[in-house]
């Protein structure tokens, strides 16, 4: 029996050895890759959960969690895939320790979850208390705000392990964290202060650019504020605060918005930079044939989008770097040919491509959540409207001074030309004037000639007419001597005057009646003479057959209608009417008309008739208290004469 006792006695070590064996097995089976519990234990400040959380890639129901419990493996961004659907559910297990009287609060940023749902896990069972993300409405959550947040029903001293169920992730991070009710009040006013503000700042800028567009008809203004508006709006969404705007929105919305947003600030990006940068005059057939080649790709991903084809839209994530390369491809060559404005273009469009470069390395895992981090695109883009709004003035403003410069070059070849052009006519001017100065000296000795030759017919005449001794043939000799002293009466005026073609019409008329009246033995002063002509000038081929027609009436009047008239009248009329009116009236005892009407007759007559006929005029004689001639040259034949 002692034997018995002490054998047993000497069992109890080796079974409490092996239960402790087991019990840390069994550890290591269930729990033993928990991460240690995240100590709350400063009201101040915040704490990521990423560093003290565990993490399984399953779909498996909150309800058969347990089963999975061992599966959890230490939290490791590159287990999350990037993805577009909901496919890929993860869960993420933390435990919580309450060590501040605050109460604690989960805050999970927006960043496109379709669900995020938080459960508390308590003797083997988990129990939901949260929910977040797009797909759950608004009254199923917390508070509707820009940020998931949901309340932890933890007091102080107590700890208890949580899980977090999220799907559809666009980053391979966890930036899920605990705050304190202090830290979050705190926190929360100057982060939304300082998104507001920057938020302001742009759409300010897109404001103005409307304002300017208004104002100023510049396209560019127009392009630029509707891509910054859409990219306002796409970054809203990224934020979160579409949704604060918004929390009803339904989720199949939502998910087109949220692919379609992105590629069409993209396409107006592209709108922007094809005018700002003159696209379509480059010569570069890469440049125009890409542009085409981009726009028609993004086209097709906005379709996908918009119909709900996720897996094709998200393409435009692959596709944005090579189009960020292509449109600083294009800029650089651009500026390269000369265009200053393109400079200041590479400048605002590199800005955004820093930033996202920055945010890949977030987006990728390698740097953790941060508030800088989450509001860095945010304030880039700031940067980047205010950049391209200067591009456009400091483009618009070099445009302005080049046409300046153009136009003032212009100005100095036009001057030149016309230098040129004036110093060409001056001589030409000169020429001109030196051949019509010889023109009028030889125009002036031909009428001189003339003049002399009809003076020397008018002699012989007279010296014929006085060896003969039959009356009609003596006064058929004046007659005709009277008629060639007419047409050398407008020679004589010609060659005293500098005209070559026309004659003063007044002066002819005046000295071809004072010749007549002295001829005919009247005097002026006995002699009552009424003239008015509204010419000035006539030219000599319509001057010399008015002068002969003008010489036979008065003829005819001095020798016969002022016989038994005590005060003679002579009137002449030469009037401008639908032409040219000449009208010859005496105070006589008149003719007889029907005379005159009849064919053949006097070589007064006969001259008078082809005159007027040479002329392209007709003429009326009228007697009533004298004798009344009336000759009217038409518009048109004055033209020709």
């Amino acid at each position: 029996m002692q034997c018995m006792s002490l054998s047993n006695t000497g069992r109890r070590p080796a079974f409490a050895i092996r239960c402790f064996l087991f019990s840390l097995l069994l550890f290591r089976l269930t729990d033993g890759w928990a991460a240690e519990p995240l100590v709350i234990n400063d009201p101040g400040r915040s704490y990521p959960v990423a560093g003290h959380s565990d993490m399984l890639t399953s779909s498996v129901h909150a309800d058969q969690i347990g089963k999975h419990w061992s599966a959890f493996r230490p939290f490791d961004y590159h287990q999350v895939r990037i993805d577009v659907d909901t496919n890929n559910v993860y869960w993420f297990r933390f435990t919580v320790r309450n060590q501040t009287d605050e109460s604690l609060y989960l805050v999970v940023p927006t960043m496109g979850y379709a669900t995020v749902l938080l459960y508390e896990w308590s003797n083997g069972r988990v129990f939901p208390i949260g929910k977040g993300g797009l797909q759950p409405m608004t009254a199923e959550k917390y508070m509707p705000a820009s940020r998931d947040i949901m309340r932890l029903p933890l007091r102080p001293g107590q700890q208890r392990t949580y899980l977090l169920r999220m799907n559809r992730f666009d980053r391979k991070s966890l930036p899920a964290s605990i705050y304190p009710q202090y830290a979050l009040i705190r926190e929360s006013h100057p982060t939304d202060v300082i998104e507001g503000l920057l938020f302001g700042i742009l759409l300010a800028v897109v404001l103005y650019q409307l304002l300017i567009y208004v104002v100023t008809r510049e396209r560019d203004y127009l392009l630029l504020g509707g891509y910054l508006f859409v990219f306002s709006l796409q970054l809203a969404i990224f934020s979160g605060h579409f949704y604060e705007l918004f929390p009803d929105i339904p989720f199949w919305l939502n998910d087109r918005l949220f692919y379609a947003i992105p590629i069409v600030t993209a396409l107006l990006s592209f709108a922007f930079a094809y005018y700002f940068l003159k696209i379509r005059i480059q010569t570069d057939p890469i440049i125009r044939y890409g542009f085409r080649l981009l726009f028609g790709f993004f086209l097709i991903l906005l379709a996908a989008a918009i119909l709900g084809f996720g897996r094709i839209a998200v393409l435009y994530q692959n596709t944005t770097p090579l189009a960020a390369a292509f449109m600083l491809y294009t800029g650089t060559r651009i500026y390269r040919t000369g265009d200053k404005p393109a400079l200041l273009f590479l400048i605002a469009y590199c800005v955004p491509i820093f930033a996202i470069l920055y945010l890949s390395l977030y987006i990728y895992g390698i740097l953790t959540y941060s508030w800088l981090n989450h509001t860095m695109l945010l304030m880039s883009s700031d940067a980047h409207a205010i950049l391209f709004s200067i591009a456009i003035a400091y483009k618009i403003k070099t445009y302005k001074d080049e046409a300046e410069q153009l136009m003032v070059a212009q100005n100095i070849r036009l001057e030149q030309k016309v230098a040129e052009r004036t110093r060409e006519l001056a001589e030409d001017k000169i020429r001109i004037q030196e051949q019509s100065d010889q023109l009028k000296m030889v125009m002036k000795e031909l009428h001189h000639r003339v003049k002399n030759n009809l003076s020397i017919i008018s002699g012989l005449l007279s010296l014929q007419s006085n060896q003969l001794t039959d009356e009609q043939a003596i006064r058929a000799f004046q007659e005709g001597q009277q008629r060639i002293e007419v047409m050398s009466l407008i020679h004589q005026q010609l060659y005293k005057t500098d005209q070559i073609s026309a004659i003063d019409i007044r002066q002819y008329i005046r000295e071809l009646t004072a010749s007549l009246i002295h001829a005919y033995g009247f005097s002026e002063r006995s002699f009552e003479f009424r003239f008015q002509s509204d010419f000035d000038e006539l030219n000599i081929d319509l001057a010399i057959p008015l002068g002969l027609i003008l010489n036979e009436l008065l003829t005819n009047a001095f020798k016969y209608a002022y016989r038994e008239v005590d005060k003679p009248v002579l009137i002449i009329n030469l009037r401008k009417q639908d032409g040219l009116l000449l009208e010859v009236q005496d105070n006589g005892p008149g003719i007889d008309v029907s005379n005159w009407q009849r064919s053949g007759g006097s070589f007064g007559k006969r001259l008078i008739k082809g005159l007027s006929q040479q002329t392209g005029g007709e003429f009326t004689i009228e007697s009533d208290n004298g004798t009344r001639f009336q000759l009217h040259i038409p518009e048109s034949e004055l033209a020709m004469a």
